[in-house]
């Protein structure tokens, strides 16, 4: 039995040779590290997740011309929108 299993490990080391494919004896550290950090992943979203992904990503590549930057820094603020906006109330949902 053990002469057979001897035999068929030497015929595949041969065939390996023969196609000049020579495989490492051991795979190293690296090779396990490298394997792992590049493995191929599948993300799903919910339908919700992907809406909120989208706004963002809208929000990060919207337009901004030099006149909205000039616009927002020089918005004329008064104290009645400065006691709406720190006494406004915010309703918490989970």
């Amino acid at each position: 039995m053990e002469e057979n299993k001897v035999q068929v490990g030497q015929e595949q080391a041969e065939n390996t040779v023969e196609q000049g494919k020579k495989l490492p004896a051991e795979v190293s550290v690296w090779t396990k590290i490298k394997n792992f950090l590049c493995q191929e992943i599948k993300v799903e979203m919910t339908p919700k997740q992907a809406k909120v992904l989208q706004e963002v990503h809208d929000f990060w590549h919207q337009e901004i011309t030099g006149k909205d930057v000039h616009d927002f820094l020089f918005q004329e603020i008064t104290a009645q929108q400065m006691k709406d906006f720190w006494f406004q109330k915010i309703d918490i949902t989970l």
